[in-house]
């Protein structure tokens, strides 16, 4: 490998990736969210989706309801935003119910949400992400021990992306805020026979080019290579 030629190379490669990354940083995306449940993987039975506050199949009902109680939900409801890159913003507003439930499933549960953006294009993209709900057993006589969990997976990622200006952005779930986005939590807990809420908040990120990955390996390589070698 000729080192003297291959430096200028990964040089221009690095300050390009990070001219770009400086562009991507200015970017402020605007507009308004929207979410869609779907189904659970393994059913109980006893689920099924409605339509609530304009939304689309935005309320995922679940379990028979004992006496004196009422049947589970979880609601996605959209927001407007405005967020820079890698910038934390409230992509929905969720509101779970937890009765006390019999035909109750556990596991796993899609959620697409819908981005209609404004600024700074005219675009609608929709991410596909897993949620799992977990019905805690009534054992403890403690609303709060006995309440049920709804978490989500993969870290809060998704493998859909879209395009603006020729790079490529995705949108990674961070976690759920019940006090503006101050603190946040990885699973949103409902307390037996009450109905919480709390903001779930994301974060849009841009997806390094495989060849940009790749040109700040080689560099890290070279770099490596040339501290080892010793002086002539």
């Amino acid at each position: 490998m000729n080192r003297t030629k291959l430096l200028p190379t990964l040089i221009a490669t690095t300050t390009m990736l990070l001219a770009t990354t400086g562009k991507v940083e200015a970017i402020t995306f605007a507009g308004t969210s929207s979410g869609s449940w779907g189904l659970p993987v393994v059913s109980a039975g006893a689920e099924f989706l409605s339509n609530e506050n304009g939304g689309t199949n935005n309320r995922l009902t679940w379990g028979t309801h004992a006496a004196n109680s009422f049947t589970n939900y979880v609601q996605y409801d959209g927001l407007g935003f405005s967020t820079g890159v890698n910038t934390q913003f409230a992509v929905g507003d969720l509101t779970y119910r937890n009765g006390s439930t019999y035909n109750s499933f556990n596991g796993d549960f899609p959620l697409e949400v819908k981005l209609s953006f404004t600024n700074p294009f005219n675009n609608a993209e929709n991410l596909n992400y897993t949620f799992n709900i977990f019905n805690t057993p009534n054992i403890t006589g403690d609303s709060v021990l006995d309440g049920d969990k709804l978490k989500f997976q993969a870290n809060g990622l998704t493998s859909d992306s879209f395009n603006f200006a020729g790079v490529n952005y995705t949108v990674k779930l961070i976690g759920f805020s019940s006090d503006g986005g101050n603190t946040f939590v990885s699973e949103f807990n409902s307390p037996e026979e009450s109905t919480a809420e709390a903001m779930l908040y994301a974060k849009i990120v841009d997806v390094p080019e495989p060849t940009a990955v790749f040109g700040l390996g080689l560099l890290g390589v070279y770099l490596a290579g040339s501290l080892k070698k010793k002086p002539q």
